[in-house]
């Protein structure tokens, strides 16, 4: 998908005075992962507030991650091809569907 490019900051990224347009499907899945529940008015369950599974507990916390990410994933067109936590890390290996 082809957007407006966000910089580290999540603002609007310029170069020479201009908006930068290119390849969004990662800036978008990050915003899904990162948006609390109700942050998009027009679309107030179609993200995964994953801070809120900070505070959780235990690896049912990072159970009920993973599959609330597949699921808001998939509601916006993602194909999950792996996911998982390595070295500390989320590991999420998809694209969206054409």
């Amino acid at each position: 998908m082809i957007d407006y490019l966000m910089d580290d900051n999540d603002d609007l990224l310029i170069v020479n005075g201009d908006f930068v347009r290119g390849e969004s499907n990662q800036q978008q899945q990050r915003k899904l992962l990162l948006a609390e529940k109700g942050e998009y008015r027009q679309a107030p369950l179609a993200t995964v507030g994953t801070f809120q599974f900070l505070n959780d507990e235990g690896s049912i916390a990072g159970e009920d991650l993973l599959r609330e990410i597949r699921l808001r994933f998939s509601q916006d067109g993602v194909a999950i091809q792996g996911m998982g936590f390595e070295n500390g890390f989320l590991n999420i290996r998809g694209d969206y569907v054409k």
